[in-house]
């Protein structure tokens, strides 16, 4: 009796060895919640025949090619169940930080002249400060007292309507000593000639980061339905994407589950439209991102007349990632232009994250302008959506997580996404997606966020209301017609 056990102790210990780790895989697997019951169940019924004939090959030692080869069967179970939970593991944590967002911030810089002999922020308390009498002004606030608390002093305030009076008062009349501004507005200095050299002839001396609590801390709510609205943001920044910026990249993708109809509907940066925070004051749309994500998503949801349940925002450095994770992708192209250094032919090309990068932004090689730009950012999209649905996805499967990192995140809930994910592993829908990109007519105008003219798109109706007519044939099930 006493040998019996003892040949077959060994077994029994590598046979339980395998079975907790078998335990642990089925429920990171399970944990995650993007496999059916049957696919789990099957994989149960894999693992548990596996590990009867593991034990049925190590339960005598006696039998020793028997017990090998079953020791074998062991290691292989136990490094592909280790190696399995990893990359689920892996995938769940990343998808679970992308789909927390951060708070979104505005990066709130004080400059001075760029000659100016102050050195460090206590250089001058002295100065009066030039503010934005309204834009923006809760930031502004929170930095003042901000900086009212560091110098240990009240500082003194001018009003002004706008970041190019404000340059002004700086850098010609030199009225003020210093202004204080959102960061993301001096980027609206190359958008007029007169104050596009602005920025060469001041210099920061200090920097705060000012919370937008009310922005993008949480997560949206799932919809109750079969369709849902994404708006996708590219914000015209590097480094953090949770950074208030300009939105280069304003795309609509509405989705229906059920029919497996998927509309791009892209709007022009430059569409001249009321903000969602401008009083009826119409603004370029690039413009709504200075105040955050929700602004764009309200303003484009205004625009349309509908509801958008979700955003997805990308910066550059997180654009390029992707797409160099994913091995790069193939976009179909309208027309032969070159742009940051590569030349792209009429049809199909093949990008890497930089050479995409430069083929999303190009507009001036266009007649359409941002019209183009649009459509080519969309192109791109559909590119990024081949590749992600393909097999080779696995083979950079590291990569593309390590890459979405930091500049990427959504409010898209975690169980949402799992949800997308099972129902394609059961229905294995076959998605048609559909793009169309308004159009309007170039104009000069004084936009909400500016205090001069600048170029802007004022909106052609037909095809506004167009968009509106694809967006609800998609929600009623019907394949959008373009």
């Amino acid at each position: 009796m006493k040998k019996t056990f003892k040949s077959l102790l060994p077994g029994i210990i590598i046979t339980a060895i395998c079975f907790v780790v078998s335990i642990v895989f089925v429920l990171i697997v399970e944990g995650t919640k993007m496999l059916t019951a049957n696919l789990i169940w099957i994989a149960v019924a894999v693992l548990l025949i596996w590990l009867i004939g593991i034990f049925l090959l190590t339960k005598n030692i006696k039998r020793k090619v028997r017990f090998v080869i079953g020791c074998v069967l062991a290691i292989i179970l136990v490094l592909l169940e280790l190696f399995g939970a990893y990359y689920v593991g892996t995938g769940a944590s990343t998808l679970n930080k992308i789909t927390t967002p951060n708070i979104e911030y505005a990066e709130i810089g004080i400059y001075v002249r760029k000659n100016d002999k102050a050195k460090v922020i206590d250089d001058i308390k002295e100065y009066t400060f030039g503010v934005l009498e309204t834009l923006d002004r809760d930031a502004t606030n929170l930095a003042v007292k901000k900086l009212n608390g560091e110098l240990g002093v009240k500082i003194a305030t001018a009003n002004f309507s706008g970041i190019t009076e404000q340059m002004n008062a700086l850098i010609t009349d030199k009225s003020v000593g210093a202004v204080i501004v959102n960061k993301s507005f001096l980027e609206l200095l190359s958008e007029t000639e007169e104050h596009r050299d602005d920025l060469e002839k001041i210099r920061e001396i200090y920097s705060v980061k000012i919370k937008n609590n009310s922005s993008t801390g949480v997560q949206a709510p799932p919809p109750d339905q079969d369709t849902f609205s994404v708006y996708i943001s590219g914000i015209d920044c590097h480094g953090s994407v949770s950074r208030r910026s300009r939105s280069d990249v304003n795309i609509i993708a509405t989705v229906n589950t059920k029919t497996g109809q998927v509309l791009l509907l892209s709007t022009p940066r430059d569409y001249f439209v009321p903000l969602s925070i401008s009083n009826g004051v119409p603004d370029k749309l690039t413009h709504a991102g200075i105040y955050g994500i929700n602004v764009s998503k309200d303003t484009l949801a205004m625009l349309y007349e509908t509801d958008i349940d979700y955003y997805f925002r990308v910066n550059f450095d997180g654009f390029k990632g992707i797409i160099d994770a994913l091995g790069g992708v193939t976009v179909q192209s309208q027309y032969a232009f070159s742009a940051g250094g590569t030349k792209f032919v009429k049809g199909e090309n093949t990008l890497n994250g930089t050479q995409a990068l430069a083929f999303s932004r190009e507009r001036y090689s266009f007649a359409g302008g941002d019209r183009q730009r649009g459509k080519n950012q969309m192109a791109v999209i559909q590119g990024v959506l081949n590749k992600a649905m393909s097999p080779a996805l696995l083979k950079n499967y590291n990569e593309l997580l390590n890459s979405i990192k930091g500049s990427f995140e959504t409010n898209v809930p975690y169980e949402t996404i799992a949800d997308l994910v099972k129902k394609q592993l059961k229905d294995g829908t076959k998605w048609n997606v559909a793009s169309y990109s308004v159009d309007g007519t170039g104009a000069s105008m004084k936009p909400y966020s500016m205090s001069m003219r600048a170029y802007v798109m004022i909106p052609d109706e037909i095809t506004v209301e167009h968009a509106k007519m694809l967006i609800e044939q998609v929600k009623d099930g019907q394949v959008p017609q373009p």
